[in-house]
């Protein structure tokens, strides 16, 4: 990957600045284009991007026109101090970005001209200072991707009692399965057994994770939930690990078998929506990667 941006863009619109560093945004005094412009101002030399990939990508966004004379940049994932996660290329994304992320080396800042029917339409987003004709401008930095199916190799645990755990496959690298429930009982409190340990980075507890999952009812033994071969599940790691206590201090490709006692229905609060009651389950968490 080259450091070195491409500061002439054929929008007009200057970028300077390193890859993963906030990049210096000048846009010309001129009209927006009126088409989507794209152009990558440092190539990538990583994997390609594909259809249905969660992408991890930092990102700023603003409008080509100031607001009340100002740069209004609407969001920054760099002011967040965390990328995002996105699934690019199946209509969960801006058009935009479904129209250029894919196919893009990771490793990539492109830069982005979005004219309304590419970013938000004409709804526009009035919170944020973008109307029905804004022009959003973005500079992206396409950090890594998971395919659908993403996993990660590790060992099985061995010589694990079984009792008080679902029966469960437990294949390294492959989707598992409930097997039974049967003879299960309800903890009081969320409790975990690991039976995969991984063999990449040390689990970061200040990061976030990439999960693939199984759920299933742990009275019935039913499957609720599967991310496998859909997309990966992005979950702040201390919100994981506080269920699955049995991952602290394990490495990414490692799997937990999750026992959740039942839960009941919550009303709203002024900081949280309301939440209907969930009957006790049985979780298998596989952390293919984090950032």
């Amino acid at each position: 990957m080259t450091s070195t941006p491409n500061n002439t863009t054929v929008s007009g619109v200057e970028v300077s600045g390193a890859f993963g560093v906030t990049p210096t945004i000048t846009v010309p005094a001129t009209a927006a284009p009126s088409v989507l412009t794209q152009q990558i101002v440092i190539p990538g030399t990583g994997a390609v991007v594909a259809k249905g990939d969660t992408l991890i990508a930092q990102y700023v966004g603003q409008t080509w026109a100031p607001t009340n004379g100002k740069v209004n940049v609407f969001d920054s994932s760099f002011a967040h101090s965390s990328a995002a996660a996105v699934v690019v290329g199946a209509g969960r994304v801006l058009p935009g970005w479904d129209k250029t992320l894919v196919g893009k080396k990771l490793g990539t800042r492109l830069l982005l001209t979005l004219p309304p029917a590419d970013g938000y339409g004409t709804s526009g987003q009035p919170s944020v200072g973008i109307t029905a004709t804004s022009t959003l401008v973005f500079v992206i930095d396409l950090v890594s991707a998971y395919k659908p199916d993403a996993s990660a190799p590790g060992t099985v645990v061995n010589h694990l009692a079984s009792s008080g755990f679902p029966e469960i496959t437990n294949v390294p690298g492959r989707k598992p399965e409930i097997v039974s429930t049967k003879g299960v009982k309800v903890p009081a409190k969320p409790i975990s057994r690991l039976v995969v340990t991984g063999s990449g980075a040390k689990i970061d507890a200040a990061k976030t994770l990439i999960l693939q999952l199984v759920k299933a009812d742990l009275a019935t033994g039913k499957n609720s939930q599967a991310t496998w071969g859909q997309a990966p599940q992005v979950v702040v790691a201390k919100s994981v690990l506080i269920i699955a206590d049995k991952l602290t201090g394990q490495n990414i490709g490692s799997r937990a078998v999750v026992l959740v006692p039942a839960s009941p229905a919550t009303a709203a609060t002024s900081t949280q929506a309301a939440q209907p009651a969930a009957a006790a389950e049985v979780l298998v968490i596989d952390v293919v990667g984090q950032f």
